[in-house]
């Protein structure tokens, strides 16, 4: 197995207030950067206690994991099942209070007209349902039993292989159809297959990809691709909200034009959502649905009819209704792959109706007046949607893009270690380091082909143990400037720093710099130029 980090211990420090001068950077002897501009920097807290390995180490696990493992062996199930279905339900997030289909905790015990598995779960482990609710140990084992007694419902033992778990997860989900409990189940399964990981109270906990062809049952005669026919959207799969979560309509036929995008945020998973709206006491619809994964769309309502989304009668009327999978409060949801598939997606929607692509007509569930929801919420990148939206990440000019593999274009001291473990990464790998009050950034050369405005992008695999305020230096016409990131969120996508007077040449333009008053390992990766 591939581990993330490689070791040189785990180090305290603690800075002093400093107060420190701009210097331009100079060219070294080995025709690098000799110094980068540090930032000035308050007192720094000690460093987090953040696991590192090396090659040969084992990943170091927490509790969390623990409770995957002590559940599966008490119920006798899968931990890759535990795990994927938990990974799917939550990205291993205990989330406070009930999903949009009323689920509890990291494993989505729900309690709704079509899924007991709260209640369940409660009987079965002779819990209270607000401990499995609350207790992410229980609510894991609450999960299990339940998957348990699923299976032996449902096989009248319990499966021997991974791949014959595929209808008892598919029953776990609870959703009402089951077309979306077979999206559920073959998203469970994608997970096993990829392998995933994450960082969760500074321990690492992560699944093992295992290649598994599942056994779907009579699942397999569900052709969920049949109807793309019916979707106005090329390549969106169609699944149709019941009759009563909408309002049949002839918009612009009948006056009603269509003068706004609205991005939602589903508070829960992709099939979770096409189910909710299947359901017709939901009460509740969208025109589209888009999977955190890999970006796929899933259209539910035509454009002539008026999706109730918007919380306001005016807007439902004149909008068009997009939820994205995950949760407002868990950015690892806004995964690059749907930023660009939602984004293509308005694009069309705009240029079929003739909105103006700009943020006054492309807006949050937040913005509409009256509206009590708060997403996308605060971790959905504005500034790199709308660039996807309206293609200024093209610019019409150059475009140029330096990883820390490019020949030639990438400088680090031996300080800087490798790493190919996260799959939020650029390329085959990246470079991380401790934060450290020395001139030893990682610098990134373009050949910029004129002065003038460019707007830079950096890309990084984000991690809970990466660094909250990594400086960004980048050589301008009129000096260096500093821009602070967080990388412990918006991972696996170019993130907008700014648009800046570059100098034409073939130079360093853009550094990493280690001089920081945050915590946190600082990861270089790629970066990116887009003439303006």
């Amino acid at each position: 197995m591939n581990h993330f980090l490689r070791s040189k211990g785990t180090r305290a420090m603690i800075w002093t207030l400093l107060l420190l001068l701009v210097i331009s950077p100079a060219v070294g002897a080995n025709g690098g950067p000799a110094s980068e501009t540090p930032p000035a920097s308050d007192v720094v807290p000690s460093q987090a206690n953040v696991p590192i390995t090396n090659g040969d180490k084992q990943l170091q696990t927490g509790e969390l994991y623990q409770f995957f493992e002590q559940a599966a062996k008490e119920f006798d199930v899968p931990m890759d099942i535990l795990l994927a279905i938990g990974y799917a339900e939550s990205r291993w997030n205990q989330h406070e209070g009930a999903s949009q289909l009323n689920g509890y905790g990291l494993m989505h015990l729900a309690d709704n007209p079509h899924n007991q598995s709260l209640v369940l779960a409660a009987d079965l482990l002779k819990q209270s349902e607000d401990v499995i609710k609350s207790n992410r140990k229980h609510n894991i084992r609450g999960a299990a039993a339940v998957l348990q007694h699923f299976a032996q419902e449902l096989n009248e033992a319990t499966p021997t292989t991974l791949a014959d778990w595929y209808t008892t997860v598919a029953e776990y989900s609870g959703l009402e159809s089951e077309l979306a409990r077979k999206i559920y189940a073959d998203d469970v399964y994608q997970f096993i297959n990829d392998g995933v990981y994450a960082v969760v109270d500074d321990k690492d906990i992560y699944l093992e990809a295992t290649s598994v062809e599942p056994h779907r049952g009579h699942y397999a005669e569900l052709d969920d691709m049949s109807a793309m026919s019916s979707a106005e959207y090329p390549g969106a799969r169609w699944v149709a909200a019941h009759s009563s979560n909408y309002t049949s309509a002839n918009r612009e036929s009948d006056g009603n034009t269509i003068d706004y995008v609205i991005v939602h945020t589903t508070q829960g998973s992709y099939a979770g959502a096409i189910s909710w709206f299947q359901n017709s006491s939901s009460n509740v619809s969208a025109h589209y649905v888009l999977r955190s994964s890999d970006g796929e769309v899933t259209q539910m309502v035509h454009h002539k009819d008026i999706g109730w989304h918007a919380g306001n009668w005016e807007y439902n009327k004149h909008s068009i209704g997009l939820e994205h999978e995950g949760y407002v409060d868990d950015p690892s949801w806004y995964t690059d792959v749907m930023y660009r598939s939602s984004a293509d997606l308005t694009r069309w929607i705009c240029e079929r109706h003739n909105i103006p692509k700009t943020r006054s007509r492309i807006i949050g569930h937040n913005e509409v007046p009256g509206a009590t929801h708060t997403d996308p919420g605060p971790h959905w990148d504005w500034n790199y949607y709308m660039s996807l939206v309206t293609g200024s990440t093209g610019g019409g000019g150059s475009d140029m893009i330096v990883d820390n593999s490019t020949s030639g274009r990438f400088l680090a001291s031996s300080n800087w270690d490798g790493s190919s473990w996260s799959s939020q990464k650029y390329g085959d790998n990246y470079r991380f380091t401790t934060p450290l009050e020395t001139s030893d950034a990682a610098w990134y050369k373009f050949d910029v082909p004129s002065r003038g405005n460019y707007a830079v992008y950096a890309w990084w695999p984000a991690n809970s143990g990466y660094n909250n305020n990594t400086p960004y230096v980048i050589s301008t016409a009129s000096g260096n400037q500093v821009v602070h990131v967080d990388q412990r969120y918006n991972g696996g996508k170019w993130n907008y720093l700014g648009t800046f007077d570059i100098n034409g040449g073939d130079d360093w333009v853009v550094g990493v710099s280690r001089w920081t008053n945050g915590s946190g390992y600082i990861i270089a990766d790629a970066v990116r130029l887009v003439e303006q």
